[in-house]
């Protein structure tokens, strides 16, 4: 039976983590390959979003840098009133100039027909504006229209004047005048006048709102037909009435085409003066009638269209559907190779490290066979000096506790060998993706050596559990019990067993080695009184260390609800369980033994109640007494 099991604990170690490292990869490699198509779609449908979205924010961009620059242009009207006090500040001046020169020469009717004369002679912008004079009777001395003014010039800003010049002061006014010789029409005009001192008259000036306008628009368009950018993208503009105004063919400019249809049969000139009027701000998709593009044969277009009221104009700008889907049909044709490429090198990678894997599981499980078999041999030779009983439970014991390791050891590869083969396959995606790079790498290597390293500490913590030296030796108590918990932590995680430790730092001369296998045993009681008793609350294990004079004690405690008192003094008989079938009746019975002859201990159990959270636990206390040396 033992023989039995000899050769399944061998056959384990040495086939289980070469089974697990083949499966594993296998799973690995799918899930890396699934999730690589996954992300290949993901990616291209990003690509796409990404693609549009740049383009959308690109042509809005642009047409709100028009916009931008329209409102800076406009805001130049307040310059206006600015220039015609200049203007008339300069006739006062040149005015001021004459009286100095000619009032002790001429009269003061001849020096103002020589100031009449001159300020005449100053008219600008193409002769449109001009000078006037007004005395103190209202009457214009100077004034292109003298003989329109009686019937036809607005009588507030008459008084206006007059105001002004009784006040001796200066003001801007507003009223509307005829242009050029058109006296049938009159245009509205801003004007600016100041008092005159030296003859009792006010000089003033003024400039006509629709030329400033049409100065100001002409100015603009100009500006926006220079306007190229991302090869013959352009902007247009065409007013509510169907004139283009800016346009990339500069034949369009000037022409209505209100009623001009396109390859749909759409009037598409309406229909975008109409989006503009209502959808200002928004994106509008059609089929344009002039396509600017080399090697692009449809007109689908998205434009962003704002309506500029103010100037009664739509301004737009766009882009052709069918050039960015063969950029973007491009950019997935290259993601395509080398998403092939990725996968291929994605298989051949996982091929290469789960051979690595292969090999170096095999030997870690070849060594640690090696150690198992002559451990055997060792343990068998010391049997062979003891008594047959003795013998036999003592081989009992220790295998049954090597079985639990074994499981342990299977337990505890898993995370380390899983995550050396996630990083080898992220190292290839990386490297797929064209984003790996050298400080990447070596944090991977890092990562895989901290793996490979804690397998190897891992073998190490278990050889040193199964290695057959029965010496004495100084150790310190509290790292004997974290290399304990360290062996069996994996149940312990499983189950989420809650362990607390109050440890004292205490140094002892004793056998290390019989003491962790007693401390397995009573944490493997404790489990399996914890598992049948199901506590209420979490489950609990105390271990606590205390120094005396000469000796040192230490308690294991659960909350598994006691033992009964019926039995309590039969636990440490050979035999006696009460797991039913599942149960040898050895491990206390060797651990008592074993702290008793081996150690020259005490250890004892007794039921405990005590407050754990502001609750009331119970359980069984283990007490064991050793001496500091033996």
């Amino acid at each position: 039976m033992f023989k039995d099991n000899d050769n399944f604990i061998v056959f384990f170690i040495k086939f289980a983590p070469i089974i697990f490292v083949i499966i594993l990869s296998i799973i690995t490699t799918q899930i890396v390959l699934y999730e690589k198509e996954k992300e290949f779609q993901n990616e291209t449908k990003e690509l796409t979003k990404e693609y549009y979205q740049s383009n959308k924010k690109r042509v809005k961009e642009e047409i709100s840098r028009v916009y931008s620059f329209i409102k800076t242009e406009q805001q130049k009207r307040l310059n206006l009133k600015k220039s015609l006090k200049n203007s008339v500040n300069q006739a006062y001046n040149l005015s001021l100039n004459i009286y100095n020169k000619y009032k002790d020469e001429k009269s003061k009717e001849e020096i103002l027909e020589i100031i009449k004369t001159a300020l005449s002679s100053l008219k600008f912008n193409q002769n449109e504006n001009y000078f006037f004079i007004l005395n103190e009777k209202g009457n214009f001395l100077l004034q292109p229209f003298i003989d329109k003014v009686a019937k036809n010039f607005d009588k507030n800003v008459l008084e206006n004047m007059i105001t002004t010049l009784e006040n001796k002061s200066q003001r801007f006014d507003s009223y509307k005048w005829y242009k050029n010789k058109n006296l049938d029409k009159q245009f509205e005009k801003i004007s600016f006048y100041k008092y005159f001192e030296p003859f009792n008259i006010i000089i003033g000036t003024g400039k006509y709102l629709q030329d400033f306008e049409e100065q100001l628009k002409e100015k603009i368009l100009e500006r926006i037909q220079k306007i190229r950018y991302n090869q013959n993208a352009y902007i247009f503009v065409i007013d509510y009435e169907g004139n283009y105004l800016a346009h990339y063919n500069k034949d369009f400019i000037g022409k209505n085409r209100l009623d001009y249809k396109n390859n749909e049969g759409k009037y598409l000139v309406k229909d975008i003066i109409e989006f503009a009027k209502k959808n200002s701000g928004k994106y509008m998709t059609y089929t344009a009638t002039l396509n600017t593009h080399k090697g692009i044969y449809s007109n689908k277009k998205i434009s962003y269209i704002i309506g500029l009221d103010e100037y009664k104009w739509s301004i737009g700008t766009g882009f052709y559907t069918e050039a960015l889907n063969k950029k973007i049909q491009q950019k997935k044709e290259r993601l395509e190779r080398k998403k092939e490429e990725s996968v291929d090198k994605i298989i051949k990678l996982s091929i290469l490290l789960t051979l690595l894997l292969l090999v170096i599981s095999f030997l870690i499980s070849k060594a640690l066979e090696i150690r198992l078999r002559n451990y055997k041999k060792e343990i068998e030779a010391k049997v062979l000096e003891n008594e047959e009983k003795d013998y036999i439970l003592y081989q009992q014991s220790k295998m049954a506790t090597m079985g639990e390791m074994i499981s342990n050891i299977a337990h505890q590869w898993r995370q380390p060998l899983s995550q050396i083969s996630t990083i080898s396959s992220g190292i290839k995606m990386q490297k797929e993706l064209n984003s790996l790079d050298i400080t990447t790498i070596d944090k991977n290597m890092d990562n895989i050596t901290k793996s490979v390293q804690y397998l190897s500490t891992t073998i190490d913590d278990f050889r040193d559990f199964f290695s057959p030296d029965k010496k004495t030796k100084i150790f310190y108590l509290e790292q004997t019990i974290e290399k304990t918990l360290k062996l069996v932590e994996s149940q312990f995680k499983t189950h989420n067993i809650k362990i607390i430790k109050n440890i004292d730092s205490v140094q002892i001369n004793n056998y290390e080695n019989e003491l962790l296998q007693v401390l397995i045993n009573l944490l493997k009681n404790s489990l399996d009184a914890l598992l049948e008793y199901k506590p209420q609350s979490e489950k609990l294990i105390f271990i606590t260390t205390k120094l005396h004079e000469k000796n040192v004690s230490i308690s294991i405690t659960d909350n598994a609800g006691g033992i009964s008192e019926e039995i309590i003094d039969n636990i440490f008989e050979p035999y006696f369980t009460t797991k039913d079938n599942k149960g040898t009746g050895i491990g206390l019975y060797m651990s008592k033994k074993i702290i008793v002859q081996s150690m020259n201990g005490k250890v004892e159990v007794k039921n405990s109640e005590y407050e754990y959270n502001k609750k009331i636990q119970k359980g069984a206390s283990f007490n064991i007494l050793l001496p500091l040396e033996v």
